[in-house]
């Protein structure tokens, strides 16, 4: 990442504006030292003729108008790079796939978008550095046509100086980045303790342990690494400090005694190094936030390309398949997957599962823990991409290219699903929509429902239950033609379990939907055309109910 790039990228007059800048300082930068150590010495330029204070009314003028310019320049450059870096984030994350997010987790997108703040800020800090660096420049040039001798020794001592905190520094980026990889782990910590607050509050030994052996230790470790770099960082800045009062003391006593004439430029020149102290101090400040900049922008690279290896790497939802508008059959023809299961500490083995899904199914899925329906659902909801065999829409492959399209046809609401505060699909949330009044009606949530017609968008603060219900609305409200419940009905009560399977699902089928459901409930198996049961990762039973199936409804290979 290249963020000098994505700079000129956002304005093209960067390098341009940039180099007007430095000119500019190094014009009012040269003109100040002239000006000052002319006054001392009692001269003034000849070629001035006796308007030099006419000069320096311009000089600061324009270098104020200037400066006035590039602050707003600057404020504009910072929030355009933290606009581009963060949706960059998240423009990666919605086209890769879901098993690129997994690899991730929660905690590492999190933790990317800190440093995503502290990237932004690289446009004050280069240009303040930038100017900085101009100044210290100048006024150097100025020391060596006053005296040689003096400005070498000054140029040795900032080259030590460079040399001190350049090996300091790789010790401090080596401590930060360390805080930062246990910033990952709390994360991953507080999403426990936060997520899991009653299954905390439920066992004070759980609430001890995750309290006294995570957050107090990471807390600790950070605190400890913060402390010591910060530390390391202001020791930085008080050596540079008293090496500049040192290095006047040297001007002032050491070199008259060891140079005639030394004194005849000795007020030019500590008033030149004085006038250096503020850009080096500057220089040296932001070698802080050089270092945080590259630990964060690592850290991103890193970030893209973990997300790159692990997707497509295509930066769009791919192409639609040629495939006709009805909707025939799903197949699954020799599909294996595999993974590691972190809490079982085994590798989980999906073994080659064939099977054909057609138009107007209704079809159970069951199983145990452990048995493979959920990595069939996910695998079937496009989520999950086949190691080996295809999966065909219509009798054609579902290739890489097509997984978008895919999903894109089917409509699930799976076992931790989630409802979002807005409305992100566009429906018309108001009562005002016969369509969406009567399915809240069917789904008896009359009386529990909240929409707010002003926000079009409809309250999730519902019990379990009812989200699960409120979620089966917006389903029907996509109106697609395969729809597929994960364990929908296990947070029902026992009175809408039974609406569930013998009113909801029968009047699906009636209006030609395919409808594919994880369930665990047996006195209900009756009323699917299909029951397919898994165990350790392969089919193990197909059931079929006759007085169902119709002719050609559903085939296994």
């Amino acid at each position: 990442m290249d963020l000098l790039k994505i700079l000129q990228k956002r304005s093209r007059l960067f390098y341009l504006s940039l180099l007007f800048l430095g000119m500019i300082n190094a014009l009012w930068s040269a003109a100040l030292l002239l000006f000052i150590n002319g006054k001392i010495a009692g001269e003034h330029a000849s070629f001035l003729n006796n308007d030099d204070w006419r000069i320096y009314v311009v000089l600061i003028v324009i270098s104020f108008f200037t400066a006035r310019y590039f602050q707003k320049y600057m404020i504009s450059l910072t929030y355009d790079l933290g606009n581009e870096l963060n949706l960059s984030v998240f423009q990666r994350l919605r086209f890769s796939n879901y098993e690129a997010y997994l690899k991730l987790g929660e905690e590492r997108v999190r933790t990317v978008m800190s440093d995503v703040v502290i990237l932004q800020r690289f446009p004050q800090v280069f240009i303040e550095s930038f100017n900085a660096g101009v100044m210290v420049l100048i006024g150097l040039g100025y020391l060596f046509w006053i005296n040689m001798l003096n400005a070498f020794i000054v140029s040795v001592v900032l080259l030590l100086l460079g040399a001190i905190y350049y090996l300091r520094n790789m010790a401090i980026q080596k401590d930060l980045s360390a805080a930062r990889d246990l910033a990952n782990v709390y994360q991953q910590n507080v999403n426990d303790f936060l997520r899991g607050f009653k299954e905390v509050k439920m066992s004070a030994d759980r609430s001890d342990t995750i309290y006294d052996q995570f957050l107090v230790p990471n807390r600790s470790k950070v605190k400890a690494l913060t402390v010591k770099s910060i530390t390391r960082l202001m020791g930085n800045e008080l050596i540079g400090t008293y090496c500049w009062y040192v290095m006047i003391g040297v001007v002032l006593f050491l070199i008259p005694v060891m140079q005639k004439n030394a004194n005849d430029h000795g007020g030019s020149f500590i008033v030149t190094l004085l006038f250096l102290m503020g850009p080096v101090a500057v220089v040296i400040t932001q070698i802080k936030e050089f270092t945080l900049m590259r630990i964060a922008m690592n850290r991103i690279q890193e970030f893209n390309t973990l997300l790159h290896s692990a997707s497509s790497g295509q930066l769009n939802h791919g192409s639609e398949m040629p495939v006709g508008e009805a909707f025939e059959s799903i197949r699954f023809e020799n599909v294996e997957y595999e993974y590691f299961d972190a809490k079982r500490k085994e590798t989980f083995r999906l073994q080659p599962l064939n099977l054909e899904i057609r138009k107007g199914d209704s079809l159970f899925v069951t199983g145990g823990n452990g048995s493979g329906k959920s990595t069939f659902i996910q695998l079937l909801s496009g989520l999950y991409t086949p190691m080996s065999g295809t999966i065909y829409w219509n009798d054609i492959p579902v290739t890489p290219e097509h997984y978008a399209w895919y999903r894109n046809q089917l409509s699930c609401i799976f076992t931790d699903c989630y409802l979002p505060g807005e409305n992100y699909d566009g429906f018309q949330l108001s009562r005002n929509n016969e369509q969406l009044m009567l399915l809240i009606e069917k789904m008896q949530l009359s009386d529990v429902i909240a929409i707010d017609e002003q926000h079009n968008r409809i309250s999730n603060q519902l019990s379990k239950g009812q989200q699960k219900r409120l979620a089966l609305i917006y389903l029907l409200l996509e109106n697609k033609e395969v729809i597929v419940l994960d364990e929908w009905a296990a947070e029902q009560d026992p009175v809408f379990r039974g609406v569930f399977y013998k009113e909801i699902i029968p009047a699906l089928k009636r209006d030609g939907k395919t409808v594919i459901a994880v369930t665990h409930d047996d006195q209900y198996f009756h009323c699917a055309e299909k029951v397919v049961r898994f165990d350790f990762g392969k089919i193990s039973d197909i059931h079929i109910n006759e007085s169902l199936l119709t002719k050609e409804a559903f085939h296994s290979l």
